[in-house]
């Protein structure tokens, strides 16, 4: 069977060209990998309204970025930074936070963080320098591999990276509190004391693809917490275990493509429905709603 074909009736029609980290994760069951990555595409993923966590990391991680990376990476092209300017850089970044908000709660919310996330990329700042000291760094540059038998590549982008070693940020958004706008209250959300084994699995994609020694850190407005390979997660036995948990996810997708002959409709027939109770599908746009009532009734 031709992969190039089937692969070329997913993305809404458009064809879908690699596998990302998000495509594969554990948090992602297969049935929302047909309503996202098979019925929808990118134009259509791009429009659902998001809520105020989804956008922080990106904010403080962007910002802090800019402000000492070396080189950040836009595609394939990599330009030097020279404008490292904070208000303009943070600026810059917060329009685009506040652009789309999921509703007027929403809207509030971004309003209440903006002190937390200068506090958070301070913090930021602090552990990219206690992780990486003087060494130039780049910053989100795409590495990929292409594990034998599937039919399309495993693309991420690095956070930091220096010649010898890389750090995946993990940004810990507050959590809000009371439905009305008037009686919102924000709280610091904990970092966790062990590594989610969700992030191990893109850390070990990165391990694998760059053979670079590994960091993994989570931060907040507060304090920030540093893995290495000290952990036995980040040990490369656990990382190799971990990164062919992700091939074989692909792989998954991928038979089932085949045996649903590229149709999404008897592929969803194949797994189970997305369960709309799970706290995962709390945000679920009407888009995506609208694709799993179409898929499976």
């Amino acid at each position: 069977m031709d992969l190039k074909k089937l692969y070329d009736k997913t993305n809404g029609g458009q064809g879908q060209d690699h596998f990302s980290f998000t495509q594969l994760s554990k948090m992602k069951p297969i049935g929302m990998w047909i309503v996202d990555y098979f019925v929808r595409d990118q134009k259509r993923r791009r429009a659902d309204k998001k809520n105020f966590k989804l956008g922080y990391g990106s904010v403080s991680g962007n910002v802090a970025q800019r402000l000492i990376g070396k080189y950040i990476f836009e595609g394939a092209e990599r330009h030097e930074i020279k404008d490292r300017d904070y208000d303009t850089i943070f600026n810059h970044e917060y329009n685009l936070y506040t652009k789309e908000s999921f509703d007027q709660r929403d809207d509030r919310i971004k309003e209440m963080v903006t002190e937390r996330l200068h506090a958070t990329i301070k913090n930021v700042l602090k552990v990219v320098k206690e992780i990486f000291g003087k060494q130039p760094l780049m910053c989100e540059r795409y590495v990929s591999m292409s594990p034998e038998g599937l039919g399309i590549d495993i693309l991420g982008r690095i956070d930091w990276e220096s010649e010898k070693i890389f750090a995946e940020q993990k940004s810990k958004p507050p959590s809000a509190r009371g439905l009305n706008i008037d009686s919102l209250k924000i709280y610091t959300q904990k970092l966790p004391l062990e590594p989610d084994p969700i992030n191990i699995n893109q850390v070990a994609f990165y391990r694998i693809a760059t053979e670079k020694q590994p960091f993994l850190f989570y931060v907040n407005e507060k304090e920030y917490i540093i893995f290495d390979n000290n952990h036995p997660a980040l040990w490369d036995d656990h990382l190799e275990y971990c990164y062919s948990e992700m091939v074989q996810k692909a792989m998954t997708i991928q038979r089932l493509l085949e045996v649903s002959n590229g149709d999404p409709k008897v592929m969803a027939g194949l797994v189970e429905k997305p369960d709309l109770s799970h706290w995962t599908m709390k945000d679920a746009s009407a888009d995506q709603l609208a694709v799993i009532k179409q898929l499976w009734g």
